[in-house]
Order: C-alpha cells, then structure tokens, then sequence
C-alpha cells in the first residue's frame, strides 16, 4: 500500500463565503485558476495514475449553535483513501486553516482546499485532519472573543460562548482517526469534484461534568457533492415569532424532515427520524429597508422533504410541516404564515 503526500501551499483560508450559485457541480468543468495562481495549491510530487489528473475542491459550512458566538476549527489537512484499498491521498497545509464555521451558514462555505491536484478516480470519503485534542490552549491568545475572526495560530480548535467564555474543544480519538467522511467520491480526470462538508452543531457538542474548560465535540457532519444538492429559504410571518406558545430561551428555528416523516423534537424518545437539517429563523433587512424574519438552510440532498417553523422545539407550525421540493443547485422558497398555527 503505497501514501502519497503532498504538501499545499494554499495559506490561511478566504473569509470569502462561497455560494451554491458559484460552485461547479462535480465533474462539471476544468479548474479556472491557471498554474501559479496561489488559490491553486501545486503538488510538490506529481503523482501517478492511469486515470490522469483531476482536482478537488472542498468547502465547510455549518447549521446554527445556540448560545454560541464563534466555533473555530483548525484544519491541518485532508486525507482522501482510494476505493480500491489501493493507497491513500494526503493533502498537508503548510499553514493551519482555521474556520469559523459560524460564519458560514446557509448555503455559504469557506473553502479549506482549492484546486488541489489528486489522481482521478475513485474514493471512500475524506478524513479531515481536525486539531481537536484534550488540555490544549485553544483560543487563549484570541485577541477578540466577540468578533467573528478566528486566532490563526491557535493550537486547537476552540467554542466561544455568548457569556464571552473560551473553551478548548476536543473530539475523542480525533488525533488519532481524524474526522472521517463516508461517502463516495468521485475525481474525474481533467475536471474538478466539488464538496461540501456541512456540519449541525446544535448536535456535536456535549459537556461532561469536570472537563472544563474543554468541550466535547461529537461532530454530526454530512459530506455532499455539490451538483447533488439545492437551498431551501423562506420568510416567517411575525405573528409565528411572537407566538404565545414560544419559549424565551429557545431560538425560533425551521426543521427539515425526510419526505413522510412528522415533525418531533430532537429529543423525542418515541421519534422514528429526527430532523436531516435545521435553520435559525433571524430579522434580515431587504431590499425596501424593511426588517423581516427569514431562514436559510443550504446544501440539502435533491428530493422532498416536510419541513416546520418551531420556536420552542416541541410544537411546530403546521403540525404535520409543510412539503418542499429541493432541486439541484435551485433555492425552494417555503413561507410560514400566521396561519399555519396550530
């Protein structure tokens, strides 16, 4: 079994959020950057393969966090294995990539590799190289908590909560395995293979009592090709964020669910199927200067799905959601109106 590693250039990561709209599906063209460009990372060692050459890009994006002002995740690089069990491609930054994930929601990511050349061909899924390990100092040299800006040269991955709190985040055995993505992949030779790694933090994170100040980080991250995937968007109407059924401490929010499945809470023992995605529902102002509530959630599987506005996480409006059809690279509106209270 033969590694080939490769080391990339590519710096610190764009604060430059990509689009759905800006992205080429996979296999869906050759890479615009031309040799030299820095936003393409060159191989120090050409690889070889039968296949030739294909490029890989690959983005994170996230679902909200409550209670949570910034997560910064370090990145020190990307491991792609073979689906034939023959070897393994290894991307090394040779400088960290550390992302605020929540700068990066909806359909927005920041790319973590860009253009990188890799043998064409067939793989498993990504590890990504997370710097995630118990008792470090991750974001203790931050120079400003409450911004949305990461320390480049933090040592560890680290949460900032809205009391302007700083805590390391670990993941068990992340330094050892990483993080692993399932899912096939496919480079095509001469054309480029876009990804996304979309992360729900309203599930990955947990604090055991005595561990502070690191926070546990059970990453629930979905690996999806970008020319697989749509935006679903939509306005709620005022009448649902004042909705005498809301809970104070519970941030008004839309769940996705499979197509047929009813809408429950995550926490609902008897549930069959939890939600596949979620929004926070915030004011945006438009166009006209008016202030409305609206949502976002990108990167969702082309299909149907029953989605649902809660702002208590319990009771939904409607009840059984309403359909919604996510079409590849298209953005689906569904609006909530005072009239979908139960």
């Amino acid at each position: 079994m033969k590694t080939m590693t490769k080391r990339f250039g590519i710096g610190l990561v764009s604060v430059i959020a990509l689009t759905l709209a800006a992205c080429g599906g996979s296999g869906g063209g050759s890479p615009g950057a031309e040799v030299g460009d820095q936003s393409t990372p060159q191989s120090t060692e050409q690889p070889q393969a039968s296949g030739g050459i294909g490029y890989l890009n690959l983005g994170v994006s996230d679902a909200p966090i409550k209670d949570a002002t910034k997560v910064c995740v370090r990145f020190d690089g990307v491991e792609l294995k073979h689906s034939d069990g023959d070897g393994k491609e290894t991307i090394d930054f040779e400088q960290p990539v550390v992302v605020n994930l929540l700068a990066h929601q909806g359909a927005n990511s920041a790319p973590i590799v860009t253009n990188a050349e890799v043998p064409a061909g067939n793989y498993e899924g990504f590890r990504l190289k997370v710097a995630s390990e118990r008792d470090l100092s991750g974001g203790a040299k931050d120079a400003d908590p409450t911004s949305e800006v990461c320390d480049d040269e933090t040592e560890n991955s680290y949460l900032v909560r809205e009391s302007g709190g700083v805590f390391n985040l670990y993941v068990p055995s992340g330094s050892q395995r990483g993080l692993q993505l399932n899912k096939d992949i496919n480079i095509p030779a001469n054309r480029t293979g876009d990804y996304t790694a979309e992360w729900d933090l309203s599930k990955s994170f947990n604090g055991p009592p005595g561990q502070l100040p690191d926070v546990m980080m059970k990453p629930v991250v979905k690996l999806v090709a970008n020319n697989e995937v749509g935006t679903l968007v939509g306005a709620v109407a005022d009448e649902l964020i004042a909705w005498d059924a809301c809970d104070a401490d519970f941030p008004p929010s839309v769940y996705v669910f499979d197509d047929g499945v009813e809408p429950n809470p995550f926490d609902d023992p008897f549930a069959v199927d939890d939600a596949v995605a979620t929004g926070l529902v915030e004011q945006q102002m438009q166009e006209d200067g008016s202030m409305q509530w609206r949502y976002s959630i990108g990167f969702l599987l082309a299909g149907n799905y029953e989605v649902a506005y809660t702002c208590n996480g319990d009771l939904f409006a409607p009840l059984a959601g309403k359909p919604a059809e996510i079409l590849v690279e298209e953005v689906t509106t569904v609006d909530f109106l005072a009239e979908d209270a139960p």
